[in-house]
């Protein structure tokens, strides 16, 4: 196997941006789109080079399908291995990634995937954590943004030894692998798609994003866990099917939470979009305005979740941070109130923001602060996220395998120790909604459930 060669990287401040990592693959691999790295005990420790550019916002997801209404039950089974066969466990693993770099892009234009690549390092940098503490392991990263089909780039794959595969991006790429994996019996890695329709019956399929559903239902929870139900308000957009279908879903969550009988047993404001630029008060019928009224706790839902619908949730929560007077207000919101643009410091303030997240770097934690310099140290530029994303599913891919072999799932290894912007806890879905192994259902696939709720405090979020 080969092992890439390194240099080192022109520093930030160049106004020449010169991308080093596609010609480093170009060198290793004789011009093919596959390059190999190693992680064991034997291999010097070298430099990298790697050149990011600028940091680039995270693309926003613009669709969703609400085809599964359902709650899932938290059962467990610490060992499924037993009924799918032992974890293959041995000396050394073979870890191929399918991602989509696109280094003909770069040596046609100078330009590659930035965010692909970035991603690529950081999982490069958890392989040197790896290697420090005694893995064997091989890394052979396939480029499958340079064309050619799928089901090439997998029986390559398959060629290079592939204990694990991580990958790929597309979501009928990423069908097309499920259903090889599940007839080669080889664990597949999806760490950037979440959808329950990829795949079914199929024990060696691992999705490491959790599912909107997920999102929702730990909002419910920690709100059902933190306020009375007369003190929730669904917020929605007035005449919005996907939202009318979303309120269904969440209201169901809320009987359960709440153990209540009713239908609808926390209030729904379903708001005109026109209304959000009148002046007239929007929230009157929920925050006390008169003079001598007492000030109320009202935490609001806003479980919108797509670019699409931006301008709603901006134009919610500004009128919300201008309405509260006196009042307690609490606005839980999805990942896009963390990224956007529109919402300032004092929005976040004056309705104490809450986001239901699967991903989070805290830049205050010591562990990030140290990967962050050495990030730089070695690449001459600074994390984005998607290479903190890269090193957590490197870092946890590697030592599941180490510690429970290729077939890492069945033991829902939970071990999260030092990853920088996430947790991952894995647990089977099953067919039936009941989720009960003894019964016989059989596995659809395994799923990492665990989603955060951060909340903005002293002018930053962090973690509860």
């Amino acid at each position: 196997m080969i092992s890439a060669p390194s240099h080192q990287l022109l520093s930030n401040g160049s106004k020449v941006f010169v991308i080093f990592l596609f010609a480093l693959m170009l060198l290793a691999c004789g011009g093919t789109d596959k390059i190999t790295s190693r992680s064991s005990s034997n291999k010097n420790t070298r430099k990298s080079s790697f050149p990011p550019k600028k940091k680039e916002r995270v693309a926003k997801v613009d669709t969703v399908q609400w085809t599964e209404i359902k709650t899932d039950t938290k059962s467990m089974n610490s060992d499924l291995s037993s009924n799918y066969g032992n974890s293959n466990r041995k000396d050394h693993y073979n870890i191929v990634m399918l991602i989509p770099l696109e280094s003909a892009e770069y040596n046609n234009s100078g330009k590659g995937n930035e965010r692909m690549i970035n991603y690529y390092a950081g999982a490069k940098m958890a392989l040197d954590i790896l290697d420090s503490e005694g893995a064997n392991l091989t890394m052979t990263t396939i480029d499958i943004g340079n064309g050619g089909t799928i089901s090439t780039k997998l029986r390559e794959a398959q060629s290079a030894g592939a204990d694990v595969i991580i990958g790929p991006y597309k979501k009928d790429d990423l069908k097309k692998a499920a259903e090889f994996a599940k007839k080669e019996e080889i664990t597949l890695v999806s760490p950037w798609i979440s959808s329950s329709k990829t795949t079914n019956d199929n024990p060696y399929f691992v999705q490491l994003k959790p599912s909107l559903l997920d999102h929702y239902q730990k909002m419910v929870e920690h709100v059902s866990q933190n306020y009375e139900v007369g003190e929730v308000v669904l917020l929605g957009q007035e005449g919005n099917k996907t939202d009318k279908n979303r309120a269904k879903y969440i209201q169901k969550l809320a009987r359960s939470y709440y153990m209540s009988k009713e239908r609808t047993p926390i209030a729904e404001y379903f708001i005109p979009l026109d209304s959000l630029k009148e002046s007239r008060m929007l929230f009157y019928d929920y925050l006390p305005l008169e003079k001598g009224e007492d000030p109320k706790t009202k935490v609001f839902l806003i479980p919108n979740m797509n670019s699409k619908d931006e301008s709603f949730i901006y134009g919610a929560i500004r009128r919300l941070t201008a309405e509260r007077g006196q009042n307690n207000v609490i606005v839980y919101g999805m990942p896009i109130v963390l990224d956007s643009e529109k919402l300032t410091f004092d929005n976040y303030n004056g309705t104490s923001a809450h986001v239901v997240t699967s991903s989070f770097v805290d830049k205050k934690d010591k562990s990030v602060a140290q990967f962050k310099s050495k990030y730089y140290d070695t690449y001459g530029a600074l994390p984005t996220k998607e290479a903190y994303e890269g090193y957590d599913m490197m870092l946890y891919i590697g030592r599941a395998m180490v510690k429970h072999g290729s077939g890492f799932q069945f033991n829902m290894n939970q071990d999260s120790k030092g990853l920088l912007q996430s947790t991952i806890a894995l647990f089977p879905k099953y067919q039936s909604e009941d989720e009960n192994i003894v019964t016989g259902n059989k596995i659809d696939y395994f799923a990492n459930k665990n989603v955060d709720v951060i909340y903005f405090k002293d002018n930053r979020f962090q973690r509860k």
